[in-house]
């Protein structure tokens, strides 16, 4: 027959008050660490859709130049204010003339504080020859 080794009587079933508290510490710890990462993801996720905003608006911009006539197109600056997400945006569009035949277009649309995304795109438009 097969002989049991008897447990000692000093040993109890259960976790002790340190195993306990270093578990909790250990949980803790994790959890502090995915709140941090879950905030900046946010944020992150914040500034990637105002991106997307900006980049869409200063396109639909650079198109509406671009679809007028080219004898109605003037060189010169004009500046805006736009709200994305909240945010007071500036947007300067100024269009540039290269040549009798071709005109430049920059657009531009960033934050006064420099705080947060911000875009610029050029284009080209020319007469019909």
């Amino acid at each position: 027959m097969s002989e049991r080794c008897p447990r000692p009587s000093s040993a109890r079933s259960g976790f002790t008050l340190i195993e306990v508290v270093g578990a909790l510490v250990i949980f803790s710890a994790g959890v502090l660490g995915i709140m941090r990462v879950g905030s900046s993801l946010t944020t992150q996720l914040r500034y990637s859709g105002a991106r997307s905003e900006i980049v869409v608006l200063a396109n639909e911009q650079l198109d509406s130049i671009e679809s007028m006539p080219f004898d109605s197109i003037t060189a010169g600056t004009a500046q805006d204010t736009v709200s994305v997400q909240g945010w007071v945006y500036q947007r300067v569009v100024t269009v540039t003339d290269l040549t009798p035949v071709l005109f430049r277009i920059d657009v531009s649309i960033q934050r006064s504080d420099s705080v947060g995304p911000s875009h610029a795109l050029t284009s080209y438009t020319s007469a019909v020859w």
